[in-house]
């Protein structure tokens, strides 16, 4: 992936993981802060390049179709503002984010907290997609049992940091309800 690349061209270049990390934020910043920063580290205007080569279009639509695709995005979504998509096109654009280096395993830890059921729903199919689509396996950690259920092929119960239970995610959740006392979740 990318940051390998950056790290192996780093090393060629003998710049410290320590400054790497300081390269890496470098698009983060305003254009006066970044000129500064540069400036005090005596870093030349192309390393961010050289480290962290652009995508061609070409490469980006190669990727970014199919991913887009079984995510249900549309590709105009690229050229959006944060604040002008919906919650659900936020988590959707950040699973495609992440599966940028097509990995093998997908970790997600609480990812869908705050979503309308609606857009769980529409999520929920996104994951099935990919893991279909592409292989990858997905491990989720989640409190929403309805969520788990229908997405998940197979559930671990987690108490105070050992394996409490490991099977089919419908008696997982079983237990975990049963083992919660908690009466709204029966």
């Amino acid at each position: 992936g990318s940051l390998e690349y950056a790290q192996m061209k780093a090393s060629e270049l003998n710049i410290s993981e320590e400054l790497l990390d300081t390269i890496y934020r470098l698009p983060d910043m305003s254009e006066n802060e970044r000129a500064m920063k540069m400036h005090q580290l005596n870093l030349s205007d192309d390393i961010y390049s050289k480290l962290f080569p652009k995508i061609t279009n070409t490469d980006l639509e190669n990727y970014s179709i199919p991913i887009f695709e079984s995510l249900n995005l549309p590709l105009e979504i690229l050229d959006k503002k944060p604040h002008h998509i919906s919650g659900g096109e936020h988590v959707r654009a950040y699973i495609a984010t992440a599966l940028a280096t097509y990995p093998d395993i997908l970790f997600l830890d609480e990812p869908f907290g705050d979503l309308d059921p609606v857009t769980l729903r529409d999520v929920t199919n996104a994951l099935k997609s990919i893991n279909k689509d592409f292989g990858t396996t997905i491990i989720f950690v989640s409190h929403h049992i309805d969520f788990v259920k229908e997405a998940a092929n197979r559930a671990i119960l987690i108490l105070d940091g050992e394996i409490a239970n490991d099977g089919k995610p419908s008696d997982v959740c079983q237990d975990f309800i049963d083992r919660s006392n908690v009466k709204y979740l029966n």
